[in-house]
């Protein structure tokens, strides 16, 4: 990973005065030695498989660079000595905090976080000055690094926190220092980094917790868990038929959402988006948005990559929900696809939902209970975990089947995809099902 530097003047000024330097010029930063350019930092990391201080020398060959070194004896002015490389990439963008004038959303939740970040920035920029963090980086390595990016002038950062491991959520916030946090959900992705779900939900509360003064927590009332986190800072809540939220979301029909009294029109490709709409509503309107812009952007959004888009491919088409996969997001997306009209089969390829530890096989089982009653007509699982969804499946779909190889999937989905078919595709990020079409 490597991040360009847009305000070099202010970040050198920042960094000599941080490292008591006096560096001419920095043009980036990059954690990967292959990515280093002349004029960037480089900050090593040590990794399962890799230690990036074994090419601190090799780096150093290139012109004016500046080397992080928390491991080494190599002595040369170029190279910075500190105790924790990652420590510092958290401290370099505490640091950047302080420089930034504008107000920052920060986002997190079990799924959903990144189109939610991508929603709110799309509209906001229709009439604000803004940020946003880069793709999914949204880890304590990820997302101080991207921060760097958001300009000083800005009048919204919109960011996104994620959390594999206890505590992350909190070491972020108070490094970037949120003035308006939202949950979009709470479920057990990522569980088996964590101890059960009400841990998940703790680490997630964090958001809130550690609020700016005057911060505003904007609630999903219709989630328990988040329901439940006892807050100190302002709030707001929302919810999907809910009397009880101050932003009340009512579906009309497939294409138009009732928000209290306003009604919005959302394109069919992205309503099932529906819970997320009204959430980045209530922010939009909290900092005063007017609707006709609300409404503007809405209709000009655009699905991340991934995250369940439809492609048109060969008469056929394709929603593809390949980047990430959880229980959850598995029984969100199947839902969608399950109601959606087709004029002739419906093709469901699953492959394993990672991450879940030991409750993995019980996680996939229990998809089935899920999975057996939709009108689809093909399913596919993909991988050993799928395996254990497979044994359960009902004998109702016309055909199903287990894969254990791509190869083998991508044949056989070649052989029956027909004419008006409508595939939908989900599964964690590593088992690359985006490759059944390609």
């Amino acid at each position: 990973m490597r991040v360009n530097i847009t305000e070099n003047k202010k970040f050198l000024k920042m960094f000599n005065r941080i490292y008591n330097k006096n560096i001419k010029y920095i043009d980036g930063i990059s954690i990967d030695s292959r990515q280093v350019r002349p004029n960037d930092i480089f900050i090593p990391l040590i990794g399962e498989k890799h230690d990036g201080h074994h090419y601190i020398e090799e780096v150093l060959m290139k012109k004016n660079i500046i080397c992080f070194d928390e491991k080494t004896n190599l002595l040369d002015e170029r190279i910075i000595k500190t105790e924790s490389n990652k420590s510092e990439i958290i401290n370099i963008a505490k640091n950047w905090r302080k420089e930034i004038n504008s107000e920052i959303i920060a986002i997190t939740g079990s799924n959903g976080k990144t189109t939610m970040k991508d929603l709110i920035h799309h509209i906001l920029n229709k009439s604000y000055k803004c940020s946003k963090s880069n793709g999914n980086y949204n880890s304590t390595i990820g997302l101080p690094l991207t921060f760097l990016n958001c300009k000083t002038d800005d009048q919204y950062t919109i960011v996104e926190m994620g959390a594999n491991n206890d505590g992350e959520i909190k070491q972020l916030c108070r490094a970037i220092k949120p003035n308006l946090s939202l949950i979009t959900n709470i479920s057990n992705a990522h569980i088996k980094n964590f101890k059960s779900i009400e841990q998940i939900a703790e680490n997630k509360s964090q958001i809130f917790l550690n609020l700016e003064n005057e911060g505003t927590a904007f609630i999903n009332i219709n989630d328990q868990l988040i329901k439940k986190i006892s807050l100190k800072s302002n709030k707001i809540t929302f919810g999907l038929n809910n009397n009880k939220a101050d932003y009340n979301g009512k579906i009309l029909n497939k294409n138009e959402l009732l928000i209290n009294d306003l009604k919005i029109k959302i394109p069919k490709q992205i309503f099932f988006l529906n819970e997320s709409i009204l959430g980045a509503y209530a922010i939009c309107n909290f900092i005063g948005l007017e609707d006709s812009v609300f409404q503007e952007a809405i209709n000009t959004f655009i699905i991340p990559k991934g995250r369940g888009e439809i492609i048109s491919k060969n008469q056929y088409k394709i929603i593809n929900d390949t980047y990430n996969a959880s229980p959850a997001s598995m029984k969100f997306g199947i839902k969608r696809f399950s109601s959606m009209s087709c004029k002739n089969n419906k093709i469901i390829i699953l492959g394993d939902m990672l991450e879940l530890g030991e409750h993995s096989k019980k996680e996939h089982e229990n998809l089935s209970v899920f999975l057996n009653p939709k009108e689809i007509d093909i399913v596919f699982t993909y991988g050993p975990k799928m395996l254990n969804l497979h044994k359960k499946l009902s004998n109702k779909f016309k055909y199903s089947r287990h894969f254990s190889n791509m190869s083998d999937l991508k044949k056989e989905f070649k052989n029956i995809v027909k004419e008006n078919d409508l595939i939908f595709l989900k599964g964690s990020r590593k088992m690359k099902l985006e490759e059944v079409y390609n």
